[in-house]
Protein backbone atom coordinates (compact mmCIF):
# COMPACT_ATOMS: atom_id res chain seq x y z
CA UNK A 1 0.00 0.00 0.00
CA UNK A 2 2.04 3.60 -0.66
CA UNK A 3 2.26 5.93 1.86
CA UNK A 4 -0.17 8.52 0.22
CA UNK A 5 -3.19 6.06 0.38
CA UNK A 6 -2.51 4.89 4.13
CA UNK A 7 -2.56 9.23 4.56
CA UNK A 8 -5.57 9.39 2.85
CA UNK A 9 -7.43 6.25 4.45
CA UNK A 10 -5.70 7.44 7.89
CA UNK A 11 -7.75 10.69 7.99
CA UNK A 12 -11.08 8.92 6.36
CA UNK A 13 -10.54 6.06 8.90
CA UNK A 14 -10.23 9.06 11.73
CA UNK A 15 -13.51 11.07 10.72
CA UNK A 16 -15.27 7.66 10.67
CA UNK A 17 -13.72 6.76 13.71
CA UNK A 18 -15.17 9.72 15.39
CA UNK A 19 -18.97 9.74 13.83
CA UNK A 20 -18.61 5.97 15.34
CA UNK A 21 -18.14 7.36 18.81
CA UNK A 22 -20.75 10.22 18.64
CA UNK A 23 -23.05 7.82 17.24
CA UNK A 24 -22.50 5.40 19.86
CA UNK A 25 -21.91 7.17 23.37
CA UNK A 26 -24.92 6.01 25.46
CA UNK A 27 -27.96 7.81 25.66
CA UNK A 28 -27.07 9.68 28.86
CA UNK A 29 -23.84 11.14 27.87
CA UNK A 30 -22.95 14.61 27.29
CA UNK A 31 -21.17 15.36 24.12
CA UNK A 32 -18.57 17.64 25.21
CA UNK A 33 -18.49 19.04 21.30
CA UNK A 34 -21.14 19.37 18.59
CA UNK A 35 -21.96 16.27 16.18
CA UNK A 36 -20.79 16.16 13.56
CA UNK A 37 -22.47 16.11 10.16
CA UNK A 38 -20.95 18.87 7.71
CA UNK A 39 -18.53 21.05 7.18
CA UNK A 40 -19.19 23.73 9.47
CA UNK A 41 -19.97 21.52 12.06
CA UNK A 42 -16.65 19.91 11.42
CA UNK A 43 -14.98 23.10 12.00
CA UNK A 44 -17.15 23.91 15.01
CA UNK A 45 -15.52 20.62 16.83
CA UNK A 46 -11.82 22.09 16.66
CA UNK A 47 -10.53 24.35 19.36
CA UNK A 48 -10.92 27.73 18.35
CA UNK A 49 -13.18 26.92 15.46
CA UNK A 50 -10.67 26.73 12.81
CA UNK A 51 -7.47 25.02 11.09
CA UNK A 52 -4.12 25.49 12.57
CA UNK A 53 -1.13 26.35 11.00
CA UNK A 54 -3.36 27.08 7.29
CA UNK A 55 -3.41 30.64 5.44
CA UNK A 56 -6.61 32.25 5.04
CA UNK A 57 -8.22 30.91 2.12
CA UNK A 58 -7.81 33.88 -0.54
CA UNK A 59 -4.21 33.43 0.56
CA UNK A 60 -4.05 29.64 -0.07
CA UNK A 61 -5.61 29.79 -3.16
CA UNK A 62 -4.10 32.59 -4.39
CA UNK A 63 -0.41 30.90 -3.72
CA UNK A 64 -1.73 27.32 -4.82
CA UNK A 65 -2.35 29.67 -8.14
CA UNK A 66 1.04 31.02 -8.25
CA UNK A 67 2.66 27.78 -8.25
CA UNK A 68 0.86 25.28 -10.19
CA UNK A 69 0.56 27.88 -12.79
CA UNK A 70 4.30 28.11 -13.02
CA UNK A 71 6.04 26.32 -16.02
CA UNK A 72 9.02 26.24 -14.13
CA UNK A 73 7.44 24.15 -11.61
CA UNK A 74 6.25 21.28 -13.99
CA UNK A 75 9.63 21.61 -15.82
CA UNK A 76 11.05 20.92 -12.01
CA UNK A 77 8.85 18.20 -11.15
CA UNK A 78 8.71 15.80 -14.40
CA UNK A 79 13.14 16.49 -14.14
CA UNK A 80 12.84 14.92 -10.63
CA UNK A 81 9.87 12.10 -11.53
CA UNK A 82 12.24 10.97 -14.66
CA UNK A 83 16.12 11.66 -13.28
CA UNK A 84 15.68 10.58 -9.57
CA UNK A 85 12.29 8.76 -9.55
CA UNK A 86 10.87 11.35 -7.09
CA UNK A 87 7.15 12.55 -7.40
CA UNK A 88 6.10 16.10 -5.46
CA UNK A 89 2.41 15.59 -4.11
CA UNK A 90 1.24 19.03 -5.93
CA UNK A 91 -0.70 19.89 -2.80
CA UNK A 92 -1.74 23.44 -2.05
CA UNK A 93 -0.97 22.82 1.52
CA UNK A 94 -0.62 20.43 4.85
CA UNK A 95 -3.19 17.72 4.65
CA UNK A 96 -2.40 15.97 7.57
CA UNK A 97 -4.57 18.00 10.06
CA UNK A 98 -5.25 15.73 13.40
CA UNK A 99 -5.39 19.28 14.83
CA UNK A 100 -8.97 19.34 13.49
CA UNK A 101 -10.01 16.73 15.86
CA UNK A 102 -8.04 17.46 19.44
CA UNK A 103 -8.16 20.44 21.42
CA UNK A 104 -4.69 22.75 22.12
CA UNK A 105 -3.68 24.93 24.28
CA UNK A 106 -1.75 28.91 23.90
CA UNK A 107 2.03 29.26 24.65
CA UNK A 108 1.52 32.77 25.39
CA UNK A 109 4.23 35.28 24.63
CA UNK A 110 5.55 38.20 25.99
CA UNK A 111 7.74 41.35 24.99
CA UNK A 112 9.17 39.97 21.97
CA UNK A 113 12.91 40.35 21.58
CA UNK A 114 13.28 42.41 18.04
CA UNK A 115 15.36 40.53 15.43
CA UNK A 116 17.96 42.92 13.98
CA UNK A 117 18.04 43.16 10.14
CA UNK A 118 21.49 43.50 7.60
CA UNK A 119 21.45 44.29 4.51
CA UNK A 120 23.53 41.28 3.11
CA UNK A 121 26.16 41.86 0.36
CA UNK A 122 24.66 38.76 -1.47
CA UNK A 123 21.10 38.66 -2.74
CA UNK A 124 20.05 35.22 -1.21
CA UNK A 125 17.29 34.89 -3.61
CA UNK A 126 19.82 34.65 -6.30
CA UNK A 127 22.77 32.14 -4.84
CA UNK A 128 22.83 29.15 -6.67
CA UNK A 129 24.08 25.45 -5.98
CA UNK A 130 23.57 22.01 -7.76
CA UNK A 131 21.01 19.51 -7.57
CA UNK A 132 20.44 16.42 -9.73
CA UNK A 133 22.39 17.81 -12.54
CA UNK A 134 20.87 21.14 -12.96
CA UNK A 135 21.86 24.49 -10.93
CA UNK A 136 19.18 26.07 -9.20
CA UNK A 137 18.57 28.82 -7.19
CA UNK A 138 16.98 29.70 -3.61
CA UNK A 139 13.98 31.15 -5.26
CA UNK A 140 13.75 28.07 -7.48
CA UNK A 141 13.66 25.90 -3.92
CA UNK A 142 11.14 28.00 -2.86
CA UNK A 143 8.73 26.90 -5.80
CA UNK A 144 10.11 23.51 -6.43
CA UNK A 145 9.76 22.33 -3.11
CA UNK A 146 6.18 23.59 -1.46
CA UNK A 147 8.23 25.37 0.86
CA UNK A 148 6.22 28.08 3.17
CA UNK A 149 9.00 29.93 4.30
CA UNK A 150 12.43 30.06 4.41
CA UNK A 151 14.48 32.47 6.53
CA UNK A 152 17.53 32.82 7.31
CA UNK A 153 20.05 34.60 10.30
CA UNK A 154 23.92 35.63 10.28
CA UNK A 155 25.79 36.47 13.23
CA UNK A 156 22.26 37.45 15.07
CA UNK A 157 20.90 39.63 12.47
CA UNK A 158 18.07 38.78 9.60
CA UNK A 159 19.61 38.78 6.12
CA UNK A 160 16.83 36.86 4.36
CA UNK A 161 12.78 36.22 4.46
CA UNK A 162 11.00 34.89 2.20
CA UNK A 163 7.43 33.21 2.53
CA UNK A 164 5.10 31.23 -0.53
CA UNK A 165 2.46 29.63 -0.35
CA UNK A 166 0.11 32.25 0.74
CA UNK A 167 1.75 32.06 4.07
CA UNK A 168 2.98 35.58 5.59
CA UNK A 169 4.74 36.52 8.28
CA UNK A 170 1.76 36.71 10.74
CA UNK A 171 0.55 32.63 9.52
CA UNK A 172 1.79 30.33 12.12
CA UNK A 173 2.98 26.96 10.85
CA UNK A 174 2.84 23.33 11.74
CA UNK A 175 6.44 22.56 13.35
CA UNK A 176 5.78 18.65 13.42
CA UNK A 177 8.68 16.90 14.99
CA UNK A 178 10.71 20.23 15.30
CA UNK A 179 8.50 20.08 18.67
CA UNK A 180 10.72 17.47 19.90
CA UNK A 181 13.82 19.99 20.51
CA UNK A 182 11.80 22.47 22.39
CA UNK A 183 10.95 19.53 24.40
CA UNK A 184 14.62 18.53 24.64
CA UNK A 185 15.72 21.96 25.61
CA UNK A 186 12.99 22.20 28.22
CA UNK A 187 14.43 18.92 29.93
CA UNK A 188 17.79 20.64 29.56
CA UNK A 189 16.56 23.59 31.78
CA UNK A 190 14.82 21.10 34.38
CA UNK A 191 18.38 19.40 34.25
CA UNK A 192 20.08 23.32 35.10
CA UNK A 193 17.47 24.00 37.70
CA UNK A 194 17.76 21.08 39.43
CA UNK A 195 14.66 19.25 38.62
CA UNK A 196 16.17 16.57 37.41
CA UNK A 197 18.89 15.41 39.19
CA UNK A 198 20.83 13.07 36.33
CA UNK A 199 19.66 11.41 32.92
CA UNK A 200 20.71 8.40 33.91
CA UNK A 201 18.31 7.99 36.91
CA UNK A 202 15.02 5.89 35.60
CA UNK A 203 11.86 7.81 34.18
CA UNK A 204 9.64 6.47 37.11
CA UNK A 205 11.75 8.24 39.51
CA UNK A 206 9.85 11.46 38.04
CA UNK A 207 6.85 9.73 36.61
CA UNK A 208 5.45 6.92 38.83
CA UNK A 209 2.37 6.91 36.38
CA UNK A 210 4.62 4.44 34.36
CA UNK A 211 5.95 1.92 36.81
CA UNK A 212 4.34 -1.69 35.71
CA UNK A 213 4.92 -0.45 31.75
CA UNK A 214 7.14 -0.72 29.50
CA UNK A 215 9.51 1.89 30.75
CA UNK A 216 9.72 1.28 34.00
CA UNK A 217 13.67 1.25 34.40
CA UNK A 218 14.25 3.35 31.17
CA UNK A 219 16.73 6.35 31.82
CA UNK A 220 15.65 9.68 30.49
CA UNK A 221 18.86 9.54 28.98
CA UNK A 222 17.92 6.57 26.58
CA UNK A 223 14.60 8.30 25.89
CA UNK A 224 16.43 11.32 24.76
CA UNK A 225 18.30 9.27 22.26
CA UNK A 226 15.21 7.40 20.71
CA UNK A 227 17.32 4.02 22.53
CA UNK A 228 14.20 3.17 25.03
CA UNK A 229 13.51 -0.08 23.27
CA UNK A 230 9.55 0.55 23.31
CA UNK A 231 7.45 -0.49 20.36
CA UNK A 232 6.79 2.26 17.89
CA UNK A 233 6.42 2.24 14.36
CA UNK A 234 5.43 5.77 12.80
CA UNK A 235 7.09 4.93 9.17
CA UNK A 236 5.41 1.99 7.95
CA UNK A 237 2.21 2.92 5.28
CA UNK A 238 -0.57 -0.16 6.77
CA UNK A 239 -2.74 1.81 8.53
CA UNK A 240 -3.16 -1.12 11.01
CA UNK A 241 0.31 -1.15 12.57
CA UNK A 242 1.21 2.47 12.33
CA UNK A 243 1.40 3.88 15.89
CA UNK A 244 1.29 7.42 15.32
CA UNK A 245 -2.17 7.20 13.19
CA UNK A 246 -3.44 4.75 15.71
CA UNK A 247 -2.92 7.37 18.47
CA UNK A 248 -4.43 10.11 17.18
CA UNK A 249 -7.64 7.75 16.38
CA UNK A 250 -7.17 6.80 19.76
CA UNK A 251 -6.67 10.22 21.36
CA UNK A 252 -9.63 11.71 19.14
CA UNK A 253 -12.01 8.78 19.93
CA UNK A 254 -11.81 9.50 23.33
CA UNK A 255 -11.71 13.03 23.33
CA UNK A 256 -15.40 13.28 21.37
CA UNK A 257 -17.28 10.40 23.75
CA UNK A 258 -15.85 12.08 26.74
CA UNK A 259 -13.56 9.12 28.15
CA UNK A 260 -16.03 6.37 27.54
CA UNK A 261 -14.08 5.09 24.42
CA UNK A 262 -10.47 5.43 22.99
CA UNK A 263 -7.41 6.39 25.03
CA UNK A 264 -6.03 9.32 26.59
CA UNK A 265 -1.90 10.05 25.76
CA UNK A 266 -0.53 8.39 28.83
CA UNK A 267 -2.88 5.15 28.59
CA UNK A 268 -1.87 4.81 24.54
CA UNK A 269 1.76 5.09 26.17
CA UNK A 270 1.39 3.01 29.24
CA UNK A 271 0.42 0.30 26.41
CA UNK A 272 3.15 0.06 24.59
CA UNK A 273 4.85 -2.99 24.99
CA UNK A 274 9.39 -3.53 25.34
CA UNK A 275 10.39 -4.96 22.02
CA UNK A 276 14.23 -4.17 22.78
CA UNK A 277 16.51 -3.53 26.09
CA UNK A 278 16.97 -0.21 25.90
CA UNK A 279 20.28 1.43 24.92
CA UNK A 280 21.13 -1.22 21.99
CA UNK A 281 19.16 0.47 18.70
CA UNK A 282 17.66 3.49 17.61
CA UNK A 283 14.18 3.47 16.32
CA UNK A 284 12.73 6.99 15.50
CA UNK A 285 9.57 6.65 18.14
CA UNK A 286 7.73 9.75 18.90
CA UNK A 287 6.35 8.04 22.11
CA UNK A 288 10.31 8.74 23.77
CA UNK A 289 9.30 12.41 23.47
CA UNK A 290 5.73 12.08 24.85
CA UNK A 291 7.11 10.19 27.81
CA UNK A 292 9.59 13.61 27.88
CA UNK A 293 6.55 16.01 27.90
CA UNK A 294 4.67 14.08 30.43
CA UNK A 295 8.02 14.25 32.76
CA UNK A 296 8.23 17.57 32.71
CA UNK A 297 4.44 18.31 33.31
CA UNK A 298 5.59 15.86 36.43
CA UNK A 299 8.37 18.20 37.34
CA UNK A 300 6.83 21.51 36.73
CA UNK A 301 3.35 20.65 38.17
CA UNK A 302 1.75 22.37 35.60
CA UNK A 303 0.73 22.23 31.80
CA UNK A 304 3.45 21.91 29.58
CA UNK A 305 1.63 24.76 27.98
CA UNK A 306 2.71 26.94 30.68
CA UNK A 307 6.14 25.40 31.10
CA UNK A 308 7.02 26.51 27.06
CA UNK A 309 6.09 29.78 27.94
CA UNK A 310 7.75 30.46 30.80
CA UNK A 311 10.76 28.76 30.28
CA UNK A 312 11.64 28.85 26.74
CA UNK A 313 8.50 31.11 24.59
CA UNK A 314 8.79 34.31 27.05
CA UNK A 315 12.70 34.24 28.11
CA UNK A 316 13.23 33.57 24.34
CA UNK A 317 11.18 37.45 23.16
CA UNK A 318 9.17 35.14 20.70
CA UNK A 319 6.93 37.87 19.20
CA UNK A 320 3.46 36.18 19.07
CA UNK A 321 1.61 33.09 20.80
CA UNK A 322 1.56 29.85 19.83
CA UNK A 323 -0.46 26.48 20.29
CA UNK A 324 0.19 23.19 21.17
CA UNK A 325 -2.16 20.32 20.38
CA UNK A 326 -3.24 17.78 23.93
CA UNK A 327 -5.32 14.95 24.56
CA UNK A 328 -8.86 15.52 26.33
CA UNK A 329 -7.42 16.01 30.18
CA UNK A 330 -5.15 18.69 28.87
CA UNK A 331 -2.04 16.17 28.04
CA UNK A 332 0.25 17.51 25.70
CA UNK A 333 0.94 15.51 22.18
CA UNK A 334 4.64 16.93 23.00
CA UNK A 335 6.66 15.20 20.07
CA UNK A 336 4.68 16.52 16.93
CA UNK A 337 1.67 19.75 17.86
CA UNK A 338 3.65 22.95 18.16
CA UNK A 339 2.08 25.70 15.95
CA UNK A 340 4.11 29.07 15.63
CA UNK A 341 5.07 31.63 13.49
CA UNK A 342 8.29 30.74 11.31
CA UNK A 343 10.25 33.69 12.89
CA UNK A 344 9.80 32.64 16.26
CA UNK A 345 11.20 28.92 14.96
CA UNK A 346 13.60 31.20 13.86
CA UNK A 347 14.71 32.87 17.11
CA UNK A 348 14.65 29.54 18.63
CA UNK A 349 17.45 28.20 16.41
CA UNK A 350 19.23 31.39 16.89
CA UNK A 351 19.24 30.78 21.12
CA UNK A 352 20.91 27.21 20.17
CA UNK A 353 23.33 28.84 18.03
CA UNK A 354 24.49 30.94 20.73
CA UNK A 355 24.63 28.44 23.06
CA UNK A 356 21.34 28.88 25.00
CA UNK A 357 21.28 32.38 25.26
CA UNK A 358 18.42 34.17 23.67
CA UNK A 359 18.84 37.45 21.68
CA UNK A 360 18.89 40.17 23.90
CA UNK A 361 21.41 38.32 25.66
CA UNK A 362 19.13 36.70 28.90
CA UNK A 363 20.53 32.91 28.84
CA UNK A 364 17.52 30.43 28.58
CA UNK A 365 19.33 26.92 28.54
CA UNK A 366 22.85 26.83 29.80
CA UNK A 367 25.54 26.06 27.47
CA UNK A 368 26.86 22.84 28.41
CA UNK A 369 23.50 21.52 27.82
CA UNK A 370 23.39 22.88 24.44
CA UNK A 371 26.56 21.42 23.42
CA UNK A 372 25.54 18.18 25.11
CA UNK A 373 22.33 17.82 23.55
CA UNK A 374 23.44 18.77 19.97
CA UNK A 375 26.52 17.68 19.31
CA UNK A 376 26.57 14.01 21.49
CA UNK A 377 25.21 12.27 18.56
CA UNK A 378 25.05 8.22 17.19
CA UNK A 379 24.28 7.28 13.87
CA UNK A 380 20.73 7.43 12.68
CA UNK A 381 18.88 7.90 9.74
CA UNK A 382 15.84 10.24 8.96
CA UNK A 383 12.43 8.86 6.95
CA UNK A 384 14.32 8.49 3.09
CA UNK A 385 17.23 11.02 3.88
CA UNK A 386 19.90 9.34 1.59
CA UNK A 387 22.51 10.04 3.71
CA UNK A 388 23.17 8.27 7.19
CA UNK A 389 23.25 10.91 9.83
CA UNK A 390 23.60 10.95 13.54
CA UNK A 391 20.96 11.77 16.43
CA UNK A 392 21.51 13.21 19.97
CA UNK A 393 18.79 14.57 22.47
CA UNK A 394 16.07 14.99 19.68
CA UNK A 395 18.45 16.99 17.61
CA UNK A 396 20.05 15.77 14.21
CA UNK A 397 23.09 16.45 12.34
CA UNK A 398 22.76 19.70 10.18
CA UNK A 399 24.55 20.70 6.99
CA UNK A 400 28.10 20.96 8.23
CA UNK A 401 30.43 18.97 10.74
CA UNK A 402 29.29 21.33 13.17
CA UNK A 403 26.06 21.73 12.20
CA UNK A 404 22.51 20.30 14.35
CA UNK A 405 19.52 20.31 12.59
CA UNK A 406 15.60 20.23 13.97
CA UNK A 407 13.39 17.85 11.52
CA UNK A 408 9.79 17.40 10.98
CA UNK A 409 7.16 15.97 9.09
CA UNK A 410 6.74 17.24 5.47
CA UNK A 411 9.88 19.25 5.76
CA UNK A 412 10.32 21.55 8.77
CA UNK A 413 13.73 22.74 9.53
CA UNK A 414 15.31 24.47 12.34
CA UNK A 415 19.21 24.41 10.93
CA UNK A 416 22.54 25.98 12.66
CA UNK A 417 25.50 25.80 10.28
CA UNK A 418 27.99 27.35 13.14
CA UNK A 419 30.98 27.77 10.94
CA UNK A 420 29.25 30.76 9.04
CA UNK A 421 27.31 31.75 12.76
CA UNK A 422 24.02 30.93 10.54
CA UNK A 423 20.70 29.93 11.25
CA UNK A 424 18.31 28.66 8.74
CA UNK A 425 14.62 27.48 8.78
CA UNK A 426 12.23 25.88 6.30
CA UNK A 427 9.06 25.30 6.73
CA UNK A 428 6.97 23.35 4.13
CA UNK A 429 4.29 20.89 2.77
CA UNK A 430 6.61 18.26 0.90
CA UNK A 431 5.48 14.92 0.35
CA UNK A 432 7.93 13.56 -2.18
CA UNK A 433 6.84 9.63 -3.74
CA UNK A 434 8.41 6.92 -5.54
CA UNK A 435 6.52 5.84 -8.79
CA UNK A 436 5.62 3.01 -6.36
CA UNK A 437 3.98 5.58 -4.14
CA UNK A 438 6.64 4.71 -1.41
CA UNK A 439 7.72 7.64 0.43
CA UNK A 440 10.58 9.15 -1.08
CA UNK A 441 11.48 12.30 1.20
CA UNK A 442 10.56 15.49 2.45
CA UNK A 443 13.48 17.81 0.99
CA UNK A 444 16.36 17.69 3.53
CA UNK A 445 18.90 16.66 1.12
CA UNK A 446 18.42 19.24 -0.57
CA UNK A 447 17.54 22.31 1.70
CA UNK A 448 21.18 20.73 3.24
CA UNK A 449 22.57 21.57 -0.18
CA UNK A 450 21.39 24.96 -0.66
CA UNK A 451 22.19 25.66 3.35
CA UNK A 452 26.08 24.98 2.06
CA UNK A 453 25.93 26.93 -0.82
CA UNK A 454 24.73 29.93 1.38
CA UNK A 455 27.51 29.40 3.84
CA UNK A 456 30.21 29.53 1.33
CA UNK A 457 28.75 32.65 -0.09
CA UNK A 458 28.53 34.72 2.87
CA UNK A 459 31.46 33.31 4.50
CA UNK A 460 32.78 32.51 7.97
CA UNK A 461 31.89 34.13 10.90
CA UNK A 462 32.82 37.86 11.19
CA UNK A 463 32.91 37.78 15.36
Amino acid sequence: MCRVTAITKSALALVVSIAAALSSAPADATPPTPSVTDARSLLAVARGGGLLGVPALPDLAAGAATTLASPDFWSNWTHEAITNNRMLLPLPTDIVKPDLFLPHQPITAGTANTLPRMRSPVDIGSVSYRWSGRTKTVRDFIRDTQTDALLLMRDGSMIAEFYANGYRRTTAHHGWSTTKSVISTLVGIAVDEGRISSLDEPIERYVPGVRGSAWQGTTIRNILLMRSGVKWDEHTSEITANDQFLQWIDLALDYHSGGRIGKTRNEFLLALPRVAPQGTAFNYNSANTQVLGWLLESVYARPLSTTIAEKVWRPTGMEADADIMTDRTGAAVASMSLFARPVDFLRFGELMRNGGQAVGGRQVVSRSWVTEATMNRRPARDAADENVGSYGYQWWSGATPRGFQANGFQGQYITVVPESCLTGVRMAHTVQLHPSGDFAGQGNDEWQTLLRAVSRRVGVCRS
